[in-house]
């Protein structure tokens, strides 16, 4: 019985799971309102029955868990890397979006942005989440920066625009269907930084 039991348990984990990676997916590509349940189930292969199960409060809460489990994926993969220095912090950044462009051929956004953009002044608590989300990877990216030498009182500032250039990038790249804007914005952004010094190399001691 126990097995039985132990083995329904990791069915419907593994059903919650797949429906949130597929939320993500189709909503970065067509945001929130144009991602109908039926749409996450087919994507994902789950059993209509989870719909309620799993989230019981509706497409809001498919859409929060969407954007949590886009933003831990996000954060593992800044601190992953060990802040070496300023342009590599932002290279890393960088680099994630680009690889969101190259793999859809230039069809998909941010899941937190398609949310932003697609919820209703209504829908505080969604909006919420959005703004916290974003705030997080901003404190994340800046407390990177500051590590690897750019002031303090600039490496929130950057961080911010590093974020809302990438974001506007990406709007860019699904109308030209390519990862070129990107790279454009991308190489201006990484000039927003101070110049890195070059690393001295020490001269070898000769015996006598």
């Amino acid at each position: 019985m126990m097995t039985v039991i132990v083995k329904r348990a990791r069915v419907s984990t593994d059903s919650r799971a797949s429906m949130v990676r597929s939320a993500a997916s189709l909503i970065r590509s067509r945001g929130v309102s144009a991602t109908s349940f039926s749409d996450v189930l087919a994507d994902s292969g789950a059993p209509r029955g989870s719909i309620y199960h799993h989230f019981p409060d509706g497409k809001a809460q498919l859409a929060e868990d969407a954007i949590q489990w886009t933003s831990e994926r996000l954060l593992t993969h800044l601190r992953a890397g060990a802040p070496t220095s300023p342009s590599a912090v932002l290279e890393r950044f960088i680099a994630m979006w680009r690889q969101v462009v190259v793999a859809s051929a230039g069809s998909a956004g941010c899941v937190v942005a398609g949310v932003a953009i697609d919820t209703g002044p209504g829908e505080k608590d969604l909006m919420e989440v959005v703004r916290a989300t974003f705030r997080s990877w901003v404190a994340v990216l800046a407390e990177q920066l500051e590590a690897a030498g750019v002031p303090s009182r600039r490496a929130t500032p950057i961080a911010l625009a590093a974020l809302a250039a990438m974001e506007g990038a990406l709007i860019i790249c699904r109308a030209e269907g390519n990862v070129k804007p990107l790279m454009a914005v991308a190489e201006k952004l990484i000039r927003l930084l101070p110049l890195e010094r070059p690393t001295r190399r020490k001269r070898p001691v000769h015996s006598s």
